[in-house]
């Protein structure tokens, strides 16, 4: 199976951009739970703790899955 994705650039530079920028993203996401898994862990900051279950609900009601 293949997929091609079409744009009409300029006009739908914006739409092109979320689409070729996905994976930046995703690791974005990615970095940020991260870093607040550790401030947690490691550094003691306990109320880290619940924006990064706040940020895991946001990304799951979103349909991404981090891992």
């Amino acid at each position: 199976m293949k997929a091609k994705l079409e744009f009409n650039l300029p006009d739908d530079s914006e739409a092109f951009n979320l689409a070729t920028n996905g994976f930046n993203y995703y690791m974005a996401l990615v970095e940020m739970d991260e870093w607040l898994r550790c401030e947690y862990k490691y550094n003691g900051k306990e109320e880290m703790y619940e924006v990064r279950e706040k940020l895991k609900e946001i990304i799951l009601d979103n349909n991404v899955k981090i891992e």
